[in-house]
């Protein structure tokens, strides 16, 4: 008897494709037997990857580069199967906005940026999920906008998304580019507040992707049947008619299948919901503008070498759906 596919996700809006295909039964349909693996943080998710323990998971481009390109401490090619979610994050900060609105480019911003940092009466210490995420690519971006230097300005940390809320609260970090819901939480809790995210950064960026790694990358017919369930389960994310069972299914508890997410905070970052920095669920393959401006982010980073750069574009190719499948160099 075959062991069940291991889907690895962590607690994240993002994640509710995945949740629903295996809830309603898409997935089994499709022919795949499948298990759900939820992980503390995106170090997690990439090992898991790269040594074998996960057969595919939702993730975002940059990590899933770096580990295909071997950064994880092993070579682990991982193959794009479908987009799965563009835009929804936020990024936030602790204390009281000095203006009213989100923080503007220019002057505006870098005027806003130095009244609070000056009620922080330190570097501020900002936290991302994953340092090959595109929460840092997406803060560097807003950071550059408002004429705040990255490397010299702030103090950049690591820690998965769930820890947020508790270390804004604890003043452990000042502030953090995080997916949904856990943006909208921490301003409904009241624990900080929104500065700019994906919608004022780069609108409908791809966000997360599903990849598959080991024997399944290789299997044409499991991995054309998991990109059928995934359409079917995003189709049905997106629409706003089905927002509260989407709801309803990610803030159920872990054993009973959920995500133990906030219910309301939830809800309105969803399709059809209230908050700016709303997810939009959308199944295709990796396009060329997907990942051009993250590869050259990366690359302006030090992170990449010319031939990698070469590389990763082929590997943008590689999805299910195209005419052959990518061989790494």
């Amino acid at each position: 008897m075959n062991a069940p596919i291991r889907i690895g996700v962590l607690r994240l809006a993002d994640s509710a494709p995945v949740i629903m295909a295996h809830r309603q039964g898409l997935f089994a349909r499709h022919g795949l037997e499948t298990e759900i693996v939820v992980s503390p943080s995106w170090a997690n998710i990439a090992d898991g990857l790269a040594w074998k323990k996960l057969d595919a998971a939702v993730i975002f481009c940059p990590l899933a580069m770096m580990t295909t390109l071997g950064r994880r401490g092993h070579d682990a090619f991982l193959r794009p199967l479908t987009t799965i979610s563009r835009g929804g994050n936020t990024i936030m900060l602790r204390g009281v906005n000095p203006v009213e609105t989100i923080w503007h480019a220019g002057s505006h911003g870098r005027r806003a940026f130095d009244v609070w940092r000056s009620n922080i009466g330190r570097r501020p210490r900002i936290a991302v999920v994953h340092i090959y995420s595109t929460h840092l690519l997406i803060l560097r971006r807003f950071l550059k906008m408002i004429d705040v230097d990255m490397e010299n300005d702030i103090e950049l940390v690591v820690m998965p998304p769930v820890d947020m809320i508790h270390a804004l609260s604890e003043k452990k970090i000042d502030g953090g580019c995080v997916g949904p819901p856990w943006g909208a939480e921490a301003e409904r809790l009241g624990v900080a507040f929104r500065v700019g995210g994906s919608s004022s950064v780069f609108p409908d960026h791809v966000e997360k992707i599903m990849v598959t790694s080991g024997g399944l990358s290789c299997s044409e017919e499991q991995a054309q049947a998991m990109t059928l369930a995934l359409q079917e389960a995003i189709t049905f994310c997106q629409t706003p008619h089905y927002r509260q069972d989407v709801t309803d299914a990610l803030a159920a508890p872990l054993p009973a299948g959920g995500l133990a997410l906030p219910a309301e905070a939830t809800r309105s970052v969803l399709p059809g919901g209230s908050e700016q920095e709303a997810i939009n669920f959308v199944a295709g393959a990796l396009q060329k503008h997907d990942i051009e401006w993250i590869i050259n982010d990366m690359a302006a980073l030090g992170w990449l070498e010319n031939s990698e750069q070469q590389t990763l574009m082929r590997w943008s190719a590689s999805n299910t759906m195209a005419s052959a499948p990518f061989v790494p160099l």
